[in-house]
């Protein structure tokens, strides 16, 4: 047992959620809310809580290796409630998703995305990540 304890504490996790990788996850819920989406209703969970911890492992539309907590799946469609009334195409920062260092699947259709911007090292991560084209609308 105290093998476990002290390989933990080396590594920095006893499973669960990783803070960069929390943090990038309300980045992303922000980066939502200035492009006009009701965040707040579209991903409720996705919550920082007074004592700066919340399990993003267990919020909605996120997928965790549970043996690292890294991420490994991101199911972001349809998540900016797109109007008619309101429509507007944005385009994603590719750095926004560096946090997640282990992410395999990333799925942002149906968001009014147009695109990516240029980001070169977010070419390495996307090189080994299956990403939904944000172009649907």
């Amino acid at each position: 047992m105290w093998v476990v304890i002290i390989l933990a504490q080396v590594n920095g996790h006893i499973g669960g959620c990783l803070e960069g990788e929390r943090r990038g996850l309300l980045e992303f819920k922000d980066f939502l809310k200035s492009n006009g989406a009701d965040a707040d209703h579209l991903l409720p969970t996705w919550v920082k809580k007074p004592d700066h911890h919340s399990e993003c492992c267990d919020w909605e539309r996120v997928t965790c290796d549970r043996t690292t907590g890294h991420v490994t799946e991101l199911f972001l469609q349809n998540v900016k409630d797109v109007s008619y009334e309101d429509f507007r195409s944005s385009f994603i920062n590719a750095s926004l998703f560096l946090p997640f260092k282990e992410l395999q699947s990333l799925t942002l259709s149906y968001n009014s995305f147009g695109g990516w911007t240029d980001n070169e090292d977010f070419t390495e991560a996307g090189s080994r990540t299956s990403l939904g084209s944000p172009t649907n609308t």
